[in-house]
């Protein structure tokens, strides 16, 4: 089964009175409840029993639902209303396995928590669980409710400091706001519960990315042009503003079913691009002119978007994510436009370091609302809720390095081109090429598409380096209709596209762009006569003030047949295809 979007989960303490009930009916009260106790109807967690199930808060009010959890495991249970509070409950000593307890439990489960479970009196019951308690064990039970499930509840349990062995119980395993949700769960109030009233699960590859930013808040995508940076940074932005307090559950993991959210609102996006001019006045605070009530022109203190954000995800009443995006971050000087919060990056300082804002004796008000304030305190730090991912091409050679300083607070994620990825937006076939042509399709062309830019970057990375290779973008349009429209988009790709941005790559380096494009040298040029670069002599009246130069063809001047057999060549196939159909 894959991730889905949570809608409810409650969580409870395996306190004395919650233990009790779980572990079965031993004599007088605590032990005499198959049930927990889950809050009157004002409450949250009963109030959100009440609306997940209908149940309304009138005596005897019951609705049968189902427990299930890994491994096909289920049984049948009910939430019902009585003495003026909710209950999740089940048949008489008959709680649920995985919130039983074990003597040994098992990564496999379904039982989590350590302990004898047939202790035969309320002594012995009592004394196993002293025992966990002494042993500084937390365990937690939990109930997760799923969007697209009526009556269905998935359940596990969780340890806080678990005992050495049983790391895979951790509650560390669950997402910050579970996890919250368990260590509030103190005294009376013994349970607590969260509503998810959205959620879009990330697309794959903005998970990746999301794994990256969970490791480290600050993330560097390094890449050619036309990798997808930018696109990336996009859905990005799109999935933070949009996830609506997304959590996703995978019913078929155990304690790593949780997948990959943060369980906030949605969240606030911006987006830089930095160039020589932009400053930390734009980014973190500055002076700005306003026009004033008597028409003339004042200043004053406004926040740039990493103090807004920063302020917007500092809110500690409830989980919020901000993202900053500094897009062509090696264009402007990336170290004076963060200037002394560039201190405040590192993961261990998120919400711990602080820095003094500029302009201390006046109010600096900021975009959005956090504490039900704009006004941002002037001992400044950068909660661990805001990602601030960077992008910057690999091939640019005429803007400055990033200093180490910077550097090593970011965590580097490459983004070089991707072939699967051209092959699968092409629709490629991936079959050989067959020696006849009437044996094509236009998918066969968009395999050679794939091929034709892997062979590039192959001689490219030998040549220049790896940073100069070229992007999939760069075909991701060829169109794909017949073999003739396929061929001459390729050639049209390959012209606009390709040879422009390896003229200006190798320029005054006709030998390096020649040995990319199969030319040969100046003393041995290839013999192709539809070869796309091509040696020309230089005139004998010129003497030694003149050398061979090589030039391009365009490759959409020529035949179909003609630019087919050279695009081949490009790819390293030697022989290209031959039509053999003919009239009668």
């Amino acid at each position: 089964m894959v991730a889905q979007t949570v809608e409810a989960v409650w969580v409870w303490k395996y306190v004395k009175s919650n233990s009790a009930a779980i572990y079965g009916r031993r004599g007088p009260a605590p032990y005499s409840h198959d049930f927990l106790q889950s809050g009157a109807f004002s409450s949250e967690p009963g109030g959100l029993l009440a609306r997940m199930f209908g149940v309304p808060p009138v005596g005897g009010a019951t609705q049968q639902i189902t427990y299930v959890w890994p491994g096909g495991g289920s049984q049948p249970g009910f939430v019902s209303f009585s003495g003026k509070r909710y209950h999740v409950g089940w048949s008489t000593n008959n709680a649920p396995l995985p919130w039983k307890l074990a003597p040994q439990p098992t990564a496999a489960g379904p039982e989590t928590i350590p302990g004898d479970p047939t202790a035969g009196t309320v002594a012995a019951a009592d004394a196993v669980l002293d025992q966990i308690d002494a042993q500084g064990i937390e365990p937690y039970v939990v109930a997760v409710k799923l969007r697209d499930e009526n009556n269905i509840l998935h359940l596990r349990a969780y340890l806080d400091n678990p005992p050495s062995g049983m790391d895979w119980a951790a509650l560390d395993q669950t997402p910050q706001v579970v996890r919250d949700l368990a260590r509030a769960t103190t005294g009376k109030r013994a349970l607590r519960a969260r509503e998810f009233k959205g959620g879009v699960i990330a697309p794959p590859h903005v998970a990746q990315l999301v794994d990256a930013l969970e490791e480290n808040p600050n993330v560097l995508l390094v890449g050619p042009p036309g990798t997808g940076k930018t696109v990336l940074l996009e859905d990005l932005a799109k999935w933070v503003e949009h996830q609506s307090g997304g959590l996703h559950f995978d019913p078929d993991l155990n304690h790593d079913a949780f997948i990959g959210a943060t369980g906030g609102l949605p969240g606030k996006t911006r987006t830089v691009v930095l160039h020589p001019s932009y400053g930390y006045e734009n980014l973190v605070v500055g002076l700005l002119p306003i026009s004033t009530t008597s028409g003339a022109v004042g200043v004053e203190a406004k926040a740039g978007p990493l103090v807004s954000l920063a302020h917007y995800a500092s809110d500690q009443t409830i989980e919020r994510r901000a993202l900053l995006v500094l897009d062509e971050f090696n264009r402007g000087n990336a170290a004076a436009v963060l200037g002394d919060t560039l201190a405040l990056l590192d993961r261990d300082k998120r919400g711990v370091a602080r820095v003094n804002l500029p302009y201390d004796n006046i109010a600096v008000d900021t975009e959005f609302m956090s504490n039900k304030t704009t006004d941002v305190p002037n001992a400044f730090t950068l909660p661990p809720a805001l990602w601030i991912v960077a992008a910057m091409n690999s091939s640019d050679r005429s803007v400055a390095p990033l200093d180490a300083a910077l550097r090593r607070r970011f965590s580097i994620v490459e983004m070089p081109p991707d072939y699967s990825l051209l092959a699968q937006q092409l629709d490629a076939d991936e079959d050989d090429f067959p020696d006849d042509l009437d044996d094509w399709s236009a998918g066969t062309v968009a395999h050679l598409a794939v091929a034709v830019l892997e062979q590039l970057n192959s001689r490219i990375d030998a040549v220049l380096g790896a940073d100069f290779r070229l992007g999939h973008s760069n075909f991701w349009h060829v169109r794909r209709d017949t073999v003739d429209e396929a061929v001459q988009s390729l050639a049209l790709a390959f012209d606009q596209r390709v040879s422009g941005t390896l003229r200006l790559a190798m320029q005054d380096d006709d030998g390096a762009l020649a040995a990319v494009l199969r030319a040969g040298t100046a003393d041995a040029p290839v013999t192709e006569p539809n070869a796309v670069a091509f040696w020309k002599p230089a005139p004998q009246e010129l003497g030694t003030y003149a050398s061979a130069r090589l030039h391009l063809r365009t490759l959409g001047d020529l035949s179909t047949d003609d630019a087919l057999g050279e695009l081949m060549r490009l790819a390293g196939l030697t022989r290209a295809p031959v039509a053999t159909t003919t009239d009668d």
